[in-house]
């Protein structure tokens, strides 16, 4: 008898987790009224420019900007795990931001830095408050690079800040860059179709494992903090679960634009579905990847919790998998 009463009230809890989480749904509206910075550019989505290098400077500010580049493109080579001197190890895997933000962080729909520097301070909804740029960088810091936040005051800090800096010359605070987020996978799909993790596998198969390993784990060049040749998706040396990465919808809208190799907006190689699949199947709870201290404190506010973000424990598994309808507010 005392089993029955377990089950029944165990079931009766789920039912009402689940309820419960569709309470309170992603409001895009709200995340715009808090974004709203006192005014709005009224110009037109600016063209897709990347300076010149000819226009860095040759002065302390132009070494400045080159070593911002170089940490964007070999992070792992100066505050990587493996680095000689203990006290730089800031990064906790040996991946580079140019891992996700591609060629060096200029390829447009590959989350660039190209027209980012005015878009700082702003409003984060992960955190709930108004985040700086330096921010912003340690939040990869210790989520996409799954390490420890770099020193505001540091060197490293100032070279990331004047790079991205350099490569917003000439945009406007507030103005928006053609390419400078990512493109989005069909939003209608999504909210009424469910990701398929065995069909993500296949996709994976015959698409990612060429470059990225059978098992997720990437190609390692040889030596010490020498990184990756393909970077690992999945394992101990990735990127950890508080990753933007690791939300399905985010990761499809990165891969449909930019994988495999050759892939572009334009000319994308995968469908919104394949895209949506293979990012499940890549995320999925069977591939280990490090945790995130301290994740169930993201998106403390619910009304502004990204649809995709999935906390074991906490959330239900279609935050996962989908269909996303159910966590999205919808204006009829």
């Amino acid at each position: 008898m005392k089993k029955i009463i377990t089950v029944a009230l165990f079931g009766a809890l789920s039912t009402g987790f689940l309820l419960a989480s569709e309470v309170v749904k992603f409001d895009k509206k709200l995340i715009g009224e808090r974004n709203n910075i006192g005014y709005k550019y009224n110009g037109e989505k600016l063209e897709y420019k990347i300076p010149d290098e000819s226009t860095i400077p040759n002065n302390q500010f132009g070494d400045l900007i080159k070593y911002g580049k170089e940490l964007t493109v070999h992070t792992y080579k100066y505050i990587g795990p493996e680095v000689k001197d203990k006290k730089m190890r800031y990064s906790g895997n040996n991946l580079s931001c140019q891992s996700c933000h591609l060629e060096a962080a200029t390829k447009p729909y590959a989350a660039p830095f190209v027209g980012l520097y005015g878009q700082f301070p702003q409003y984060r909804p992960r955190e709930n408050t108004i985040g700086t740029l330096a921010d912003r960088i340690n939040g990869c810091m210790q989520r996409s690079m799954n390490g420890k936040p770099l020193p505001v005051e540091s060197k490293e800090m100032r070279a990331f800040e004047a790079y991205i800096y350099w490569l917003s010359q000439g945009v406007p605070v507030g103005a928006k860059v053609e390419g400078n987020s990512l493109s989005e996978i069909n939003r209608k799909m999504i909210q009424t179709t469910k990701a398929d993790e065995a069909k993500g596998k296949e996709v994976y198969s015959v698409h990612c494992a060429s470059c990225h390993g059978v098992n997720g784990e990437g190609v390692k060049n040889e030596g010490l903090a020498n990184g990756y040749t393909f970077p690992p998706l999945w394992g101990n040396d990735t990127y950890n679960k508080g990753a933007g990465m690791y939300r399905t919808l985010k990761a499809a809208d990165f891969i449909k634009s930019n994988m495999p190799i050759g892939a572009t907006k334009e000319n994308p190689i995968l469908t919104d579905e394949e895209a949506y699949n293979v990012a499940v199947y890549m995320n999925s709870n069977n591939h280990k990847r490090p945790e995130k201290a301290n994740r169930e404190k993201d998106f403390p506010d619910a009304n502004v919790k990204a649809p995709d973000t999935y906390i074991e424990g906490k959330d239900p598994i279609e935050r996962q998998h989908g269909p996303f309808g159910q966590f999205i507010k919808t204006n009829k």
